[in-house]
C-alpha cells in the first residue's frame, strides 16, 4: 500500500508524494531524482527513504548541510510537520496528498522556492582530494559542472604560477591576494596568520589588499576569522549585514560589508591562518562554488607558506651557524674581537650606498662574517703573537683567505658559494700588490673590493697590542690616499662622503 505521505517545497505549489519503500536521491543535478535548481544545494545532496509515514534521510557530505527541524543531520528521521531543509531550500514532509500519488519516485517539477527564515552563514569543511568539480563524472554528462571545473582549474593554475615565485611572507601575500582579486569577485582580501598580534591580541593580517577605495581602514571580522581558524571550516555569509553573529562587529557595521568568505590556510596536518575576502557592493555576492574554489586557493597558499617557514628556518639555522663560526674563529684570535660582525655591518652598510639589491647586500654580509674563517688553519703562535710578524710569519698569515675558501667550498649550499669571492679575495689590492692572486682592477671581485675597504676600516679602527686605534679621521684620510691604489676608487670616493656626512658607521656597530 502507498505511504499517505509527501514534500512540499515551502514558497511554492509544488508537492513530491512518495510511495512505500521509495529511495530518492535529491540534489542540484539532473541525474537526482529529486532535482532542487538552486546554488545552495549540493549536486548530490541526501538521500530520502519511505518507511510508511515516516521518512529516514541521510546526507551526502552536502556543502550546506541537511537540516530537520532546523537541527543538522548526517542520518535522521522525519515525520507529517517536520521540515527538511537542503542549503536555503525547504521541503514539508505532509500526510496525505490531496490527488492520486504518481509512480514510485515520480516529482511534479521543482522550481524557486527560498527560505526566508534559515542562517544566512553557512560552513563546509573541504577535502582537496574531493572537490566537487574534480569528481569523476557521472554516467549523464552535467555540463554545468565541466564548465565549472574549467574555469576553476584555470583559476587555480593562474595562482599556482603567481605563488611558484613567491620566497618570502610578503611575495607569497601579495601573489595570492592579487590572485584572489583576479579570479574571484570580491573587492578586498587578506591575508590573516594564525600567530597573535601583541598590541590588539587578534589574529595578525600580514597582508591586505583591495580594489576599491573607502574611508574606513580595512579590518577583518575577528569573530568569523578566529572561528576559521580554530575549527579549519570555510565559510561564507550571503548577507553579513543582516546575520545576528556578525549584529555586534566593528568590522562588518562601519565598513559596510555585505558578503563575506574566509577559509583555513592549511597544510595537511595544521591550520597556518586563514584567506578573508569581502564586497561592499551587496549581499549574494558568494555561492558554495566561490567557497570551494578559495578553499582550493587557501590549501595552495598555506603549503607555499609552510614552505616559506620551512625556509625560513633553514635560513635562520644556517645564519647563526655562519655567527657561530664567526665568533669562533674571533674567539681564536684574541685580538679581534667581534671584529666579523663589525665588518659584516659595515660592509653590508656600504654595499647598500652602493645600491646592491637586498640578496647582494645579503650575500655581502654572509660573506664578511666568513671573511677570516681560514685563520682557523693559521697557528695559535702567529695569530695570538703580541708584537709584529716576521715575513715567513707573515707569509703563513697570507694563506688564510684561501684555506677560508677552500673549507667552505666543502659545503653544498648556493648561499656558501656565493660568499667564497669576497672570502677568498679580500686581501686584493687595485694595483694587484694584494693577495693571495695579485689581482687588479675590476678583475677583483666586487665582493672582494667591498670587503677588503671595510675590513681595513675595522683593523685600523681596533687597539692592537703594539699600537693604539687609530682615528677615524686618519683612517679616511689613508682611504683618500689609498684610492686606486689600494682600494677600488669607486668604493673609496662613496666611504670619504659618508665618513663626511657622518653615515658611515651603521647602528649597532662598535669598536
Amino acid at each position: 500500500m502507498s505511504a499517505p505521505i509527501a514534500l512540499a517545497l515551502r514558497g511554492t505549489d509544488r508537492v513530491i508524494s512518495l510511495e512505500d519503500g521509495a529511495r530518492l536521491t535529491v540534489g542540484r543535478v539532473s541525474p537526482c531524482d529529486v532535482q532542487l535548481e538552486d546554488p545552495s544545494v549540493s549536486r548530490r545532496h541526501c538521500t530520502v527513504e519511505v518507511h510508511g509515514e515516516r521518512l529516514t534521510v541521510t546526507d551526502l557530505e552536502s556543502a550546506n548541510g541537511t537540516f530537520i527541524n532546523e537541527r543538522p543531520i548526517a542520518h535522521g528521521t522525519a515525520n507529517p510537520g517536520d521540515t527538511v531543509r537542503l542549503g536555503s531550500m525547504v521541503l514539508e514532509v505532509r500526510g496525505p496528498a490531496p490527488s492520486p500519488r504518481p509512480t514510485a519516485g515520480a516529482f511534479q517539477t521543482v522550481m524557486g522556492g527560498r527560505a526566508d527564515d534559515i542562517e544566512s552563514v553557512i560552513s563546509k569543511r573541504f577535502d582537496p582530494a574531493q572537490y566537487e568539480w574534480l569528481a569523476p563524472a557521472t554516467a549523464q554528462l552535467d555540463i554545468s559542472v565541466l564548465r565549472r571545473a574549467q574555469r576553476h582549474l584555470t583559476a587555480v593554475h593562474r595562482v599556482s604560477e603567481l605563488l611558484a615565485t613567491a620566497r618570502g611572507l610578503q611575495g607569497l601575500s601579495e601573489a595570492t591576494l592579487r590572485g584572489i582579486l583576479e579570479v574571484t569577485e570580491a573587492d578586498r582580501a587578506a591575508l590573516v596568520l594564525r600567530r597573535i598580534d601583541p598590541e590588539t591580541g587578534d589574529p595578525e593580517v600580514a597582508a591586505a589588499r583591495s580594489r576599491v577605495e573607502t574611508n574606513t581602514q580595512f579590518t577583518v571580522s575577528r569573530t568569523l576569522v578566529a572561528d576559521v581558524i580554530e575549527k579549519g571550516v570555510s565559510t561564507f555569509a550571503h548577507d553579513a549585514s543582516s546575520d545576528a553573529r556578525f549584529s555586534d562587529g566593528e568590522s562588518v557595521l562601519t565598513q559596510h560589508v555585505r558578503s563575506v568568505m574566509c577559509v583555513p590556510l592549511r597544510t595537511t596536518d595544521q591550520v597556518l591562518g586563514a584567506l578573508y575576502v569581502d564586497s561592499l557592493s551587496g549581499a549574494g555576492k558568494f555561492n558554495e562554488a566561490d567557497l570551494e574554489l578559495l578553499a582550493a586557493i587557501g590549501n595552495q597558499a598555506g603549503v607555499v607558506l609552510h614552505r616559506v617557514r620551512l625556509m625560513n628556518e633553514l635560513h635562520q639555522l644556517l645564519l647563526d651557524t655562519i655567527r657561530a663560526i664567526a665568533a669562533t674563529i674571533d674567539a681564536k684570535d684574541g685580538y679581534t674581537h667581534r671584529h666579523s660582525e663589525r665588518v659584516a655591518l659595515l660592509s653590508s652598510h656600504i654595499a647598500s650606498a652602493l645600491g646592491m639589491s637586498e640578496t647582494e647586500r645579503e650575500t655581502v654580509h654572509l660573506s664578511a662574517l666568513l671573511h677570516d674563517v681560514g685563520k682557523i688553519a693559521v697557528p695559535d703562535s702567529i695569530l695570538n703573537k703580541p708584537g709584529r710578524l716576521t715575513p715567513e710569519e707573515f707569509e703563513e698569515m697570507k694563506k688564510h683567505p684561501v684555506h677560508g675558501a677552500r673549507i667552505l667550498a666543502n659545503i653544498q649550499s648556493p648561499s656558501i658559494k656565493a660568499v667564497l669571492p669576497g672570502v677568498q679575495y679580500h686581501h686584493e689590492k687595485w694595483d694587484g700588490t694584494g693577495y693571495p692572486e695579485g689581482l687588479t682592477g675590476d678583475a677583483i671581485p666586487v665582493l672582494g673590493r667591498v670587503l677588503g675597504i671595510a675590513d681595513f676600516i675595522d683593523a685600523l679602527n681596533s687597539a692592537r697590542p703594539y699600537r693604539a686605534a687609530v682615528p677615524m679621521d686618519e683612517t679616511i684620510g689613508l682611504i683618500r690616499k689609498g684610492s686606486g691604489t689600494h682600494f677600488d676608487p669607486q668604493i673609496a670616493d662613496l666611504v670619504v662622503r659618508l665618513h663626511e656626512a657622518g653615515d658611515l658607521l651603521p647602528p649597532g656597530y662598535e669598536s
